[in-house]
């Protein structure tokens, strides 16, 4: 939705900046495309930034005006949303996994035998996850489409590499400018074209001696790509003010580049890429039969995999959220990868063991279609497995949720209202409390007004809080507010802090209705920790006072409920 929004707004609502918020509310209202609109963040005068980059925007471009006059034509709204739209562009996604496949085996067949073509090309499709993002989930993420445009660009790189052409400059420009408006991570592909056919450093420093005599190859390169760039830059420019703006404002994301999350990215039981695609370990081993015969692009292959592989694990979110089966920020590379893989597969194929490796492959494509059926089941769950939850599920057509549920990371809501459940399960104790006091007497309660404005509660770091991967902390506090009080009653908040910057920030106020003058009044909350960027990411707890009127405040307690062991 957030990606595909381009394209509506500018070309049927002549809104790009989404200043108008009726034609999406009511898009919201009649097609419920997202639980809420956290794909968009403040720009200036009134505008909405799309939260992602415009590259998947541009490639279904010609779909969506296809789709359109179809609708017209059909007699279905032309609203950007209605059933044309979501079937023309599904189609797209499947037209895009195709090419990417044609492509990849054009580069396979280049360097391998067919029988070897055939075996990887499925393994990669039925034996990872690229069966479950691109047939169920992620047909319109951008995953399936990078595919395709890895593979253009690695063919195009070749192609280039045996007999140099302005027509092949010209498609690396453009694959590497849209792989990097797509998802501007990806902008280290720009090494593939640049390290192919090198095996040492002098002759990639030799290579850009003899660019500088290859101006129009050069100028073929970089006039698509930053064609394509401005596309973006401009829209950041009309809607933020700025020609680069950084989208991403919640704190509680981002990235940690030192170190990445690369253990738990390739090895936990919640979204291992091993643990559930354990099938390109035999990628990485095919390395070394790469290494063994010299082949002239293994360079390009392992400096461009190491460095994707530290990025997509540097994210906050390693798992990516719950959408896809496996770790599916890496499946782009597959098309790099495929070339390690027919290695591996061409040297087994040629050995004694090649029946056991061809049971061992065909036990491993069984395992990836099972549970993907699992995961498209719910039987794997989409974000909260551990290994004693996989355990009680593996090789299950059935599974008791409700009674394995203990087993699984604690369920998260979006929602602001949190609740916990089964609080049975954790043990409780205060970490916060102010005496306690009753009656109707506010002389010895606490007293904010003015420039005194805040109360505040326990300021701890996640690791002095838990040891566990999260909390319940449940809030409360009485407040009396005299008669004559006009204004925004006080408010109980509650927030994670990473480098001082807010996130999950939780607030909780009566409203003017609920709220009795000259009599005391009970705010209180559940909060849920967050998945937090650094074990000393703060919470924060205090009451504020919004007007300069004084208000009085006892029986300020915070407790904090941890999972028992």
């Amino acid at each position: 939705f957030g990606y595909y929004l381009y394209l509506p707004a500018t070309f049927i609502y002549d809104d790009p900046g989404l200043a108008n918020a009726v034609w999406l509310d009511n898009i919201m209202d009649e097609y419920q495309p997202s639980a809420t609109l956290y794909q968009l963040v403040n720009g200036t005068d009134g505008r909405r930034v799309i939260k992602y980059t415009s590259g998947l925007a541009l490639l279904w471009a010609p779909f969506f005006f296809i789709a359109h006059w179809l609708a017209h034509w059909l007699g279905f709204p032309a609203d950007g949303f209605s059933l044309p739209y979501q079937l023309v562009l599904s189609y797209a996604g499947i037209l895009w996994a195709i090419a990417g496949l044609l492509l990849l085996r054009k580069i396979l067949i280049r360097y391998f035998d067919e029988k070897v073509t055939s075996v990887t090309l499925l393994l990669i499709v039925i034996g990872t996850n690229y069966f479950q993002l691109t047939a169920f989930d992620g047909t319109l993420l951008s995953h399936n489409f990078l595919f395709t445009l890895y593979a253009l660009l690695v063919y195009s790189t070749i192609r280039w590499y045996e007999r140099p052409g302005y027509g092949h400059s010209f498609l690396i420009g453009l694959s590497c400018g849209l792989i990097t408006l797509i998802r501007p991570s990806e902008a280290i592909c720009v090494l593939i074209p640049l390290l192919w056919n090198t095996t040492s450093w002098r002759q990639f420093t030799f290579r850009f001696k003899i660019l500088k005599f290859s101006f129009i190859h050069v100028a073929a390169f970089i006039l698509p790509a930053l064609t394509v760039g401005a596309i973006q830059l401009i829209y950041w420019k009309t809607t933020s003010g700025n020609w680069l703006f950084y989208s991403y404002d919640n704190p509680g994301e981002g990235f940690r580049f030192f170190p990445p999350y690369i253990v738990e990215f390739l090895f936990s039981f919640r979204k291992g890429w091993f643990v559930y695609t354990p099938v390109m370990i035999f990628a990485f081993i095919g390395f070394y039969h790469l290494y063994k015969w010299g082949k002239s692009w293994n360079l390009a292959i392992i400096t461009f995999i190491l460095l994707d592989l530290w990025i997509v694990s540097s994210w906050s979110c390693w798992w990516y959220a719950g959408g896809s089966f496996s770790s599916r920020a890496i499946l782009p590379a597959y098309v790099l990868l495929s070339l390690p893989l027919a290695a591996f597969s061409e040297r087994i194929m040629a050995g004694r063991l090649k029946w056991i490796a061809a049971g061992i492959a065909f036990l491993l494509i069984s395992l990836n279609l099972f549970q993907t059926w699992q995961f498209e089941n719910g039987i794997i769950d989409k974000e909260r497995m551990t290994l004693p939850y996989y355990q009680a599920v593996f090789g299950k057509v059935n599974a008791d949720r409700e009674k394995l549920d203990h087993l699984l990371l604690v369920e998260r809501s979006t929602e602001m209202r949190e609740t916990p459940g089964n609080l049975d399960r954790y043990k409780k104790r205060t970490l916060f409390s102010t005496p306690s006091q009753t009656g109707n007497d506010t002389s010895q309660a606490i007293k904010l007004w003015g420039d005194n404005s805040f109360y505040s509660g326990p300021d701890l770091p996640f690791h002095a809080l838990t040891q566990e991967d999260h909390a319940w902390i449940h809030v409360k506090t009485d407040y009396f507010i005299p008669d004559g009080f006009a204004g925004e009653n006080p408010m109980l908040v509650a927030s994670f802090h990473y480098k001082g910057k807010a996130y999950k920030y939780r607030a909780e106020a009566l409203s003017a209705d609920t709220a009795i003058r000259g009599r005391w009044n009970s705010v209180e909350f559940w909060y849920l920790t967050p998945e937090v960027r650094t074990p000393d990411d703060n919470l924060k707890v205090y009451v504020w006072n919004r007007v300069p009127l004084e208000i009085f405040l006892r029986n300020f307690n915070v407790t904090i409920y941890e999972r028992r062991k």
